[in-house]
């Protein structure tokens, strides 16, 4: 069985929660719609045995016997759903909607608003993930236009059926169900799309070991920040470049894991160091770039020797105690007239001066 992503990366103790969740992952490859067409055909279930009593009381028998049927449809894609046949479910919930929906307004006419209810199920289907965007559209597009179709056809159908002082309730009743269910598949859609960007977002610009931020992210952000620059007051930054000493020893002796641990310790550590403002990225296999935004001179020099110095006591290797972590630090503050690429260059021509010196030093460039 295939282990939460969620459970993989807390080291909290598994909650009732998570327990419930790891449970259905194991017949369900997708809990979400699981719990979502779950919800509904229980919902449809209960909403359809209500309408039995209701058309039996105003005298449509034919209606009362089709929604005991609607009750078995509603049951069977219940258990589709339990199978995880999804896509089977789906279409039978789908289809009992539409059908439903156009025999009630054939035979009470639109008084009652039953035939907005096609209205969610469009949306429900066009926004399923079941579907190509080619089905989805042309299965959206017919069923909007069955909806226009019954505002013409049935627009002259008069209602029959006893208590008729009840129909304008009922279809201002139908009408808010309908809305409701349109606005929750809206919302529903909105809200996953919103994740997957957000998503999508943090695997294109950070850094998956140290969750830090890739390079790609930091020239897009320099080179955002360069337009600003014209129509704001200069560019002020420092470039720091830090470069774990020895790694190539770290990964001999402890292995790939623990040099990785390594890697995400120092990467903690650093960003829980810094301001708000400045950023942390991972440059390469174990050096950090850090831009230190708006910072004196002072401040750089006090900050980056407290990175130097401490970051040895957050690196937990408890395979090797005896192994102490440390850096070599080269800081270049940007000049008015110089490139991103020529200050990172004088930074990481300063780090590898301070490798040459003995390591576990800070180089500041001229």
């Amino acid at each position: 069985m295939t282990t939460p992503r969620s459970n993989i990366s807390s080291k909290q103790q598994v909650t009732p929660l998570d327990a419930r969740y790891q449970y259905l992952s194991q017949d369900h490859s997708n809990v979400r719609l699981y719990l979502t067409l779950r919800n509904v055909c229980f919902l449809g279930a209960s909403v359809h045995i209500l309408f039995i009593f209701f058309f039996l009381s105003i005298g449509a028998i034919y209606l009362s016997l089709i929604n005991i049927l609607s009750v078995s449809t509603w049951l069977f894609a219940l258990y589709k759903n339990h199978q995880g046949r999804y896509f089977i479910a789906t279409i039978v919930s789908a289809m009992e909607i539409v059908v439903h929906a156009v025999l009630v307004s054939l035979i009470l006419g639109l008084s009652m608003g039953f035939h907005y209810f096609l209205w969610p199920v469009a949306a429900l289907l066009m926004m399923s993930p079941l579907f190509s965007a080619k089905v989805s559209s042309i299965i959206g597009f017919s069923i909007i236009s069955l909806f226009g179709f019954l505002e013409v056809y049935a627009e002259h159908i008069e209602y029959s059926f006893a208590y008729e002082a009840l129909a304008s309730y009922v279809q201002i009743g139908n009408i808010m169900f309908a809305a409701v269910g349109f606005v929750l598949v809206t919302l529903s859609a909105r809200s996953k799309n919103v994740k997957t960007e957000k998503q999508l977002y943090e695997l294109a610009n950070q850094d998956g070991l140290t969750e830090t931020y890739n390079r790609r992210f930091v020239y897009d952000l320099v080179e955002q920040m360069q337009k600003e620059r014209r129509r704001s007051s200069s560019l002020n930054y420092t470039a720091m470049i830090c470069d774990i000493d020895d790694f190539k020893q770290i990964t001999d002796q402890l292995g790939h894991l623990d040099a990785d641990k390594v890697i995400k310790d120092v990467a903690a550590y650093i960003k829980s160091t810094v301001r708000e403002t400045d950023l942390v990225a991972r440059w390469g296999g174990e050096q950090f770039l850090i831009l230190l935004m708006d910072i004196d001179a002072k401040g750089t020099v006090s900050l980056s020797e407290k990175i130097r110095k401490n970051v040895r006591y957050h690196v937990d290797l408890k395979s090797n105690t005896d192994h102490i972590t440390t850096l070599s630090i080269g800081i270049a503050k940007a000049k008015e007239s110089e490139d991103f690429e020529d200050t990172l260059r004088r930074a990481d021509i300063s780090m590898y001066k301070a490798k040459k010196l003995g390591k576990n030093r800070i180089i500041n460039a001229d």
